[in-house]
């Protein structure tokens, strides 16, 4: 167990800043020295787990996607979803313990600027879904997170109908209403992991993005967050 190391926030502002000049060291050296050198992090009050982090490993043909979400979940504790919108947490994880991993999932183009573009997206937090859909450590915590709240399913279960299809995952988790909602999110799951047993239909393109405007109609008239979970399951089972 290790304490948990956020890069200071001109650490983090000059790796960003140094990211064309470093793009050797991205595609097959190391950022060795922030680790060494104690003045470009700070260690705060939560223990993390370095084994299983070093642990989360994919190749090619398969991402393991699943597992690393799970291991990720595990490895970093008593994690808040607050403390988690800090970038500088997985910045630093990006470039030390989860190095290779992170070019291994996200493979760097030979190309300079196509590089450069892709390192930002994957390495740092850009935007504001970076964390949950682009950050190459960040997104395997917050699917985990999400899926753990999931009632009446597995945390394994409910990741693998969220990771099975992109375009599914994708409108699920970047709508706030439908990710911050643990009953409607649950529900969805639910609904997911029953089609994902049986025929798969509702992971097709447009079936699923016509349940979610189905959704967004219902959310224009009703305040679906505020409504428990009897409420909020009628109205989910409407719109499927």
């Amino acid at each position: 167990m290790m304490k948990a190391r956020l890069l200071k926030t001109a650490s983090a502002r000059e790796l960003f800043g140094g990211l064309r000049s470093n793009l050797d060291q991205y595609r097959s050296g190391d950022f060795s020295f922030l680790v060494s050198d104690t003045r470009s992090y700070f260690e705060i009050d939560l223990e993390i787990d370095q084994e299983k982090l070093a642990s989360i490993a994919c190749d090619e043909e398969d991402h393991r996607e699943v597992q690393n979400c799970m291991v990720m979940l595990d490895a970093m504790g008593g994690l808040t979803p607050y403390l988690a919108r800090d970038e500088r947490l997985w910045i630093y994880l990006t470039h030390t313990l989860l190095l290779n991993y992170s070019r291994k999932r996200w493979p760097i183009p030979a190309d300079d600027d196509k590089a450069a573009k892709h390192i930002q997206t994957h390495f740092f937090i850009m935007g504001a879904r970076g964390f949950e859909r682009d950050d190459a450590a960040s997104r395997l915590w917050w699917m985990a997170y999400l899926c753990a709240r999931v009632e009446e399913l597995s945390l394994e279960d409910a990741l693998t109908c969220l990771l099975y299809q992109y375009d599914v995952r994708a409108n699920i988790i970047e709508r706030p209403t439908t990710s911050q909602s643990t009953h409607l999110f649950s529900a969805i799951l639910r609904k997911l992991y029953e089609s994902y047993k049986t025929d798969k239909k509702l992971f097709e393109r447009e079936k699923f993005r016509q349940v979610m405007k189905n959704l967004n109609l219902k959310g224009g008239v009703t305040l679906i967050g505020a409504l428990d979970k009897d409420n909020v399951e009628k109205i989910a089972m409407e719109c499927f």
